[in-house]
């Protein structure tokens, strides 16, 4: 679609207005175009940018879900330190954009608890940019307790920077993406990549576009290679797991042995970084965030929440996740051996190389939040906590009540 837009910085404020072609969904930034700028309207897991939202929340309906909003009640989820002003800026752009017949916003938290059939827990939330622990206590979340930090942001660069800067073994891996490639020759395990790039490509390939691209490259390693040790890291541990064989756009191909658990250590320690680096630059580790969480709760919620885990998010697909989970709630629980039931949406409570391939497991811990939501807005108790377009108002072109947009949570 073109049209005129704003460009909006995490600050809030607009830095360029320009016409231009936005690209979303499938036919999105997955596809190379010559000059394409990548941009992101949330940051901190908050939308800042609603001149793109608009255009995304568009693209769900007509494409996503191929469905009429003004036919439809919206259920919306936020996070659990999402502000009042975005909650009232995204119930007018559903009341007076599309003219939904009632409206609902929801925590994630709550519904990650909800379709783990919980009503209190600890939800531990492992996204892509914000890493959260938050108790969920009798289906309302404990707002003092709620703490995230920026901790997966640290483990994308880790891993990069493994990646970028070889070893003894292998030497820097070019990151190049497929869509910037030609053609391409096998070789041997470690050997420097033969392959032809498309130079008329390369020119005029945006910086945003080919960081957006190297990211991808990274996370497509982390998901094939990546994993969590059991318990601390040491390299004996490490080395005795079994390498991982990785292959790259390029065609350079390698084994990861020790490395591929160092990214998903740096959740729990920042040990592996460098230590001219001031360790209060760092972002929150996850056994901090729970040690902030637990400790903002009060003494008897403590036993509930600890035995009534739902680990979720993308970068709960690593390997060995839910087991470090439980090793580091056991020292928090002073030494016990297991905390029972650790994870409430996976029915075996353990995390191996090869669940996290398989469909039943993305869908329990990628879509959880998205599950819980269906089952809440399809629950009639809940009904009549929805806003409806009546109570709202609307644009005042239309002659209706000009009123503030209300919500619930």
């Amino acid at each position: 679609m073109s049209r005129t837009v704003k460009t909006v910085d995490p600050n809030g404020m607009e830095v360029e207005t320009a016409s231009r072609g936005m690209y979303v969904g499938e036919n999105g930034v997955g596809r190379w175009r010559a000059g394409m700028e990548v941009g992101n309207p949330m940051s901190d897991g908050l939308i800042y940018d609603w001149s793109a939202t608009k255009d995304i929340v568009q693209d769900a309906f007509t494409k996503g879900m191929e469905a009429n909003p003004q036919e439809h009640p919206i259920l919306v989820t936020e996070p659990a330190w999402n502000t009042a002003a975005n909650r009232e800026r995204m119930a007018e752009i559903m009341f007076e954009e599309f003219q939904v017949p009632a409206f609902y916003i929801a925590n994630n938290p709550v519904l990650s608890a909800f379709a783990a059939g919980k009503g209190t827990a600890l939800i531990i939330d492992i996204g892509k940019s914000q890493a959260s622990v938050t108790p969920v206590v009798d289906g309302f979340v404990l707002r003092k307790g709620i703490a995230h930090s920026s901790i997966p942001a640290l483990v994308q660069n880790s891993a990069h920077t493994i990646l970028a800067h070889g070893d003894a073994t292998r030497p820097p891996i070019d990151l190049l993406p497929y869509h910037l490639i030609e053609k391409k020759q096998t070789v041997e395990q470690n050997q420097l990549p033969r392959f032809v790039a498309r130079d008329d490509r390369i020119a005029s390939t945006t910086t945003s576009w080919r960081n957006w691209a190297v990211q991808r490259e990274v996370e497509e390693w982390m998901m094939a290679c990546g994993a969590v040790l059991p318990r601390e890291y040491t390299d004996d541990l490490a080395r005795s797991w079994a390498r991982k064989p990785y292959e790259f756009p390029t065609g350079f191909n390698s084994s990861f042995g020790a490395e591929r658990f160092i990214p998903g250590d740096i959740y729990f320690t920042t040990g592996h970084l460098p230590p001219t680096q001031s360790q209060t630059q760092h972002p929150a580790t996850l056994p901090e965030l729970l040690t902030t969480a637990l400790r903002a709760s009060e003494p008897d919620l403590r036993p509930a929440l600890f035995n009534n885990v739902v680990l979720t998010g993308g970068g709960a697909c690593l390997p060995g996740m839910g087991d470090r989970i439980s090793y580091e709630l056991s020292k928090l629980a002073g030494g016990v051996s297991r905390v029972e039931p650790l994870i409430g949406v996976y029915p075996d409570n353990k995390l191996t190389e090869t669940d996290v391939y398989s469909k039943k497991f993305d869908f329990m811990f990628q879509e959880i939040c998205w599950s819980g939501g269906t089952a809440r807005g399809s629950a009639g108790a809940y009904w009549a906590a929805w806003e409806r377009s009546t109570n709202c108002g609307s644009a005042s072109k239309n002659g209706r009540n000009t009123a503030s947009p209300l919500w619930r949570h």
